[in-house]
């Protein structure tokens, strides 16, 4: 999911699409685990809760305009792999939830990289329809300068782009001090969008029956 003109959730703008965007808000220095232990580290760096009238969608494309409670206007891209969830209309009212994690770990050289993925569920939540999107956006990075002094640290991808950033969150900056030239670390940013349609609702006669990524009404006798 892309969410564009981010006024009702900031630290997701580049949520759902590829890249190294996150990186700069830290996402390196959240390795703090001793080289021998290799074991994961992750941070809340998002979490935030809205409510949003629906303008328009354009289901061929997946694009979903959005007016939140302030007055401006956000762009929901929902990718064809990620379509399992109740279809929007214009008009509807949703409460809309945003949560955004970074992890990251030390890995030895030459093991299988990691995958990206992107999920999506539906279901109910009361009376309500709700649903659910998760992006896991996975890659791998190659440290090739680290200058604590300075909370800067320069890196390669997979694409052999080499980039130097500076860890700004200060929880976070001690953990630099762990990382030495040549250590691959994979990174991990996990996205999370939930909603429910507060307008619409199931009968009041009907029961749900809930399954892993789906759920429907089942009418009583």
């Amino acid at each position: 999911m892309k969410i564009k003109i981010p006024a009702v959730a900031r630290y997701v703008s580049s949520a759902f699409v590829p890249g190294l965007a996150a990186l700069s808000l830290g996402v390196m220095a959240t390795v703090a685990a001793p080289h021998p232990a290799q074991a994961d580290t992750s941070v809340i760096v998002g979490n935030q809760v809205s409510s949003a009238t629906v303008e328009s969608v354009d289901h061929e494309t997946g694009t979903v305009l959005l007016r939140d409670h302030t007055g401006d206007l956000v762009t929901v891209r929902v990718p064809p792999e990620a379509r399992n969830v109740p279809r929007l209309q214009a008009g509807d009212k949703i409460n809309i939830r945003f949560f955004k994690t970074i992890a990251a770990s030390i890995v030895p050289p030459g093991t299988q990289p990691p995958e990206s993925t992107i999920t999506s569920a539906k279901g109910y939540a009361g009376l309500h329809p709700h649903g659910m999107l998760v992006s896991n956006r996975r890659e791998r990075v190659h440290v090739l300068a680290v200058d604590p002094a300075k909370h800067q640290i320069t890196f390669e991808d997979a694409d052999e782009i080499t980039r130097t950033e500076v860890i700004g969150e200060k929880a976070m900056q001690g953990f630099l001090n762990t990382l030495k030239v040549g250590d691959t670390v994979d990174v991990t940013v996990t996205d999370a969008v939930s909603f429910e349609v507060m307008n619409r609702v199931i009968a009041p006669s009907a029961t749900v029956t809930q399954a892993p990524g789906a759920s429907a009404p089942r009418q009583t006798p």
